[in-house]
């Protein structure tokens, strides 16, 4: 059911999606970490039950390619890209007009609300919506990227739509591979919306109605090494229409370093087996790129940004 105006006056001045929707396999610390963030920032996530897939669909899924010579997904890659297209069906059936996704383990800053009224103001103006459309972020886009390890500044891309937004990280504090790109090109206690140019990792991302069915129909094709990489290359081929917020709002949370974590796609990858979970739950860990961890405040009462680097 769409939205009514009571709603959309009350989303458009808070830019608010019509659903926050969090992607998880079980209760963990990863969602208890969530929760407890949300509530401290008066969030409301739905954690839609996953069905559960066998191996031999993973390994189907895997495959899908292979007798063409495509790049294909590792196990825990398989099994996370179908998770994710379970959720979009979600969003289908549930008749969305927009919602925002998220994985389990992401985490923002406090400030998200402010932020993301900021968001919603910017995508408006870069997508030249119509002042008495109140949609809150309009809907002429597929994707709206606000939570990703990296994205590309480059000369000959669409005009990006600059904003100022002081909460932001300061480049020379933040960690990634695209920090270069922040120095170079974008102006301190600014983000920008911008097209999507080489985004990757799916730590947050909206939809909407028209974006989820084209991302599930053109996904469920699989052919690729990875979900984000394959959205990625669907946006750089603009048979998705994708926007992203640089600096990113959501980023994910990582146990300490000297914890012996390892995620569960890394693990169904066979990259190596994870420590005990119990360990993790009263260890404080750190969140790149997020300056008041809204995660490290509702459960450490501290901030906890991940030292800087290039990679």
């Amino acid at each position: 059911m769409a939205p009514n105006s009571e709603y959309r006056k009350s989303a458009i001045s808070a830019g608010k999606f019509q659903k926050l929707l969090a992607l998880s396999n079980r209760p963990s610390w990863r969602t208890r970490g969530l929760k407890a963030a949300a509530s401290l920032s008066g969030l409301e996530f739905t954690i839609p039950t996953q069905g559960q897939v066998s191996d031999e669909h993973v390994k189907a899924f895997q495959s899908i390619g292979s007798d063409r010579g495509a790049k294909l997904p590792a196990f825990g890659s398989a099994k996370a890209w179908l998770a994710h297209l379970d959720l979009l069906k979600f969003v289908i059936a549930s008749d969305l007009e927009t919602a925002l996704i998220v994985e389990d383990d992401v985490d923002w800053d406090v400030r998200i609300k402010a932020q993301m009224s900021l968001v919603s103001d910017n995508v408006r103006a870069y997508t030249s919506v119509d002042e008495d459309d109140s949609a809150p972020f309009g809907t002429n886009w597929d994707v709206l990227w606000l939570g990703h390890c990296g994205s590309l500044i480059v000369d000959g891309m669409p005009p990006p739509r600059v904003f100022e937004d002081e909460s932001r990280c300061k480049t020379d504090l933040y960690s990634g591979w695209s920090k270069q790109f922040l120095r170079d090109n974008l102006d301190e206690g600014h983000r920008q919306v911008q097209a999507s140019f080489l985004t990757v990792c799916t730590f947050g991302y909206g939809v909407t109605k028209r974006g989820a069915r084209k991302i599930v129909n053109l996904l469920s094709k699989g052919a690729d090494e990875a979900f984000d990489v394959a959205l990625s290359g669907y946006c750089k081929e603009e048979k998705l229409k994708c926007l992203v917020v640089n600096p990113q709002l959501f980023n994910h949370y990582e146990p300490p370093a000297d914890s012996g974590y390892l995620s569960g796609v890394h693990v169904g990858d066979g990259k190596g087996e994870t420590s005990d979970e119990a360990g993790f739950e009263d260890s404080k860990g750190t969140t790149g790129n997020i300056v008041k961890s809204a995660r490290c405040e509702a459960l450490f009462h501290d901030v906890c940004m991940r030292p800087p680097s290039e990679i």
